[in-house]
């Protein structure tokens, strides 16, 4: 989930909450405010009838209408003076029905003060209703405008963080955006973007130093590794001269021609060594950016002729059906892939052997019969793996794999009766 979208649903999560909670708050207050102001208006109805009971000895008359119910109600005992919330019907089984009782609805909400007062010998209960319709309704009209306000103020706080805070972010997602457009083969740094907000200013000026450090350590290693490869070609060139001298002295014995032959093995395992190091090195760095269309048919063809005489040395039966395919690709890349792949059937193979390739519009796939791996088949595209039976320097195919990390080709590879295949997809 995006931090925008995340903001934007606590923010209306806990707006929501925070009005709803004031909402009843204020509903409640009202209402209270309002019943206060009915017991007022009850309180002096009862000061009325004591002053009247007072004065005049006898109880005013009954009332009977639709906002307003006095009633009394002969007593043989005192009651607690109290006010409290009733209904019509309630009030009609207490004090009898009166006059026009059949017109109102029972359940209309009263209230009503009860209390005792004494009228010569009699005593009575007197209760005094006031009708809460007024009251409710004005609450019904207060929740009806809160509900709105509410809805109002949702939807401005909505269109607020669609629009606003949208423009707001956009210089954290415009140096996001420079960032996943970086590209460190080009070491162009980041553009310095234009904002007022202090936390993107530092963002950006963060992001900018990142990226022209890696540009910086990313020149030096690049340096090293041209460097380091050059300089190794020349101790590497002297050992070699110096063997040819020595196996040419007429004083070198029969005994020591097979450790110089060893020299020499290991020399050119070196030297092989060393391209394939600085070959990874470049492509990791992408320094292989210009494509074109190969034609992975043809050169697969051309790779085959060239590998004729290992294949026929080993007895080897090749199998092909091969669909034309133009492939973006650098091609001295696509001549490595490929010579590396082939190579990897022929010396990982049993004299005699097969080794069948496809290719499709939708992949490249080798096979090749040959013993078993001698190692975890999940790390046969790691760096110096390699079974006791390979003769190689264990690169061939990390390079492998590292040509179609560049160009974003899913790799695999399957041990299935025998068979070693190694798959190459260009459409999923």
């Amino acid at each position: 989930m995006r931090l925008f979208t995340k903001y934007s649903r606590v923010n209306i999560i806990a707006s929501i909450l925070a009005l709803v909670v004031g909402s009843l708050g204020y509903l409640f207050a009202v209402r209270y405010v309002l019943v206060h102001q009915l017991d007022d208006t009850l309180k002096i109805e009862e000061a009325e009838i004591l002053d009247n009971v007072q004065h005049h000895h006898h109880l005013p008359e009954p009332a009977n209408y639709r906002d307003q119910q006095i009633q009394y109600i002969p007593a043989t005992a005192p009651v607690q003076r109290v006010f409290r919330h009733t209904t019509w019907g309630e009030l009609v089984s207490t004090a009898g029905k009166a006059p026009g009782a059949r017109n109102r609805n029972p359940g209309h909400p009263y209230r009503e003060l009860l209390f005792s007062i004494r009228s010569g010998d009699q005593l009575y209960t007197v209760s005094i209703a006031k009708s809460e319709e007024e009251t409710e309704d004005l609450l019904g009209l207060i929740m009806v405008i809160t509900a709105g306000m509410i809805i109002l103020l949702l939807l401005v706080l909505f269109l607020a963080n669609r629009l606003l805070l949208r423009r707001i972010w956009q210089p954290f997602y415009r140096t996001l955006d420079h960032i996943r457009a970086f590209n460190l083969s080009s070491r162009e740094p980041l553009p310095e973007g234009s904002t007022d907000i202090e936390e993107f200013r530092s963002l950006d000026d963060a992001a900018r130093q990142m990226t022209n450090k890696i540009i910086r350590d990313y020149e030096i290693l690049k340096n090293f590794a041209d460097n380091a490869s050059h300089e190794m070609q020349t101790p590497l060139a002297i050992i070699n001269s110096k063997l040819d001298l020595l196996i040419q002295d007429i004083g070198l014995g029969e005994a020591h021609h097979q450790p110089v032959q060893a020299m020499y093995d290991a020399i050119a395992r070196l030297r092989q060594l060393n391209q394939s190091l600085l070959l990874l090195t470049k492509i990791e760095n992408n320094q292989f950016a210009d494509t074109k269309c190969i034609d992975l048919a043809q050169l697969i063809g051309e790779k085959l002729a060239q590998l004729e005489d290992p294949l026929k040395g080993r007895h080897l039966q090749v199998n092909t059906r091969l669909d034309h395919l133009p492939v973006p690709m650098n091609s001295y890349l696509a001549d490595i892939l490929l010579n590396n792949l082939l190579t990897n059937a022929i010396r990982h193979n049993y004299n005699g052997g097969q080794i069948e390739i496809l290719l499709s519009p939708q992949h490249l796939r080798i096979s090749n019969s040959g013993p078993e791996l001698g190692f975890d088949a999940a790390t046969i595209f790691d760096r110096f793996v390699k079974g006791t039976h390979s003769g190689g320097t264990g690169l061939g195919l990390a390079i492998v794999r590292q040509i179609c990390d560049n160009y974003r080709f899913p790799l695999d590879y399957a041990f299935t009766e025998g068979v070693h295949t190694i798959e190459i997809q260009f459409m999923e």
